[in-house]
Order: C-alpha cells, then structure tokens, then sequence
C-alpha cells in the first residue's frame, strides 16, 4: 500500500451498547433488561417497586442504530397474571444520555422514562 492510500472498509459496525441490567421507571416499576448478542431485547416489568402485584410486563424487542449511532429500543409489551392489568402493545424507546426514554406507544404503557439503577 501506498502512503496515499486509504483502506476502504468493507463493512461498518456499530459499536455494542449493552442495555442489560436493572432499570427504574418513573411509573414506581423495576424492570430487568436483557440484551442478547444478536441485539434482542428481553425485558420484565414488575409494579410498586418491584413487587408486581397491580401490573408485570414481558417485552420482546430488538435494538438498533441509526445513521447517526442513536440507540433505539422497539418491540411488543404484554401484561402477565401476576398483576391484575391485561394490557399489550408496540413500544418504542430510544437512549438519551443513558436513560431509555419512550417514543412510541400505540396504547396505554405507563413509563415515559426508565434509569439505570445497575
């Protein structure tokens, strides 16, 4: 190679962003993320603090970047019977300086903004 050549690259990769952990909505819920390798999300939801008794949530999502490296969160809610609400639907959350804040639902979830607590 000469000193005027630049290597092209062939592929480009988004650098991981892990969003596993503990996470505390402003709904009063503890909601526990997993994200695979494959940039699947799994999540629950459990209600007042973390007891689940009024509601519990599973998601099922996946994560993606945009042209500009933002982190998006998309995927389908459902309400368990451990809580008493049978709510579902599609949500959408995106990463704003680390916490997932929500841009999209097309019904009734109650968090707009969820924190990392570890």
């Amino acid at each position: 190679m000469y000193y005027n050549q630049v290597p092209i690259l062939t592929h480009w990769r988004q650098p991981a962003y892990d969003l596993t952990g503990t996470w505390r909505g402003d709904d009063g819920g503890i909601y526990y993320i997993r994200h695979l390798d494959n940039n699947k999300i799994w999540w629950v939801g459990l209600s007042d603090n973390g007891s689940g008794h009024n509601w519990t949530n599973v998601l099922e999502g996946e994560v993606s970047y945009d042209w500009s490296g933002a982190v998006e969160l998309s995927g389908k809610w459902y309400d368990v019977p451990r809580g008493t609400n049978r709510g579902s639907g599609i949500l959408g959350f995106s990463v704003r300086l680390g916490d997932l804040v929500k841009t999209y639902q097309s019904s009734g979830f109650g968090a707009n903004r969820l924190r990392r607590i570890s």
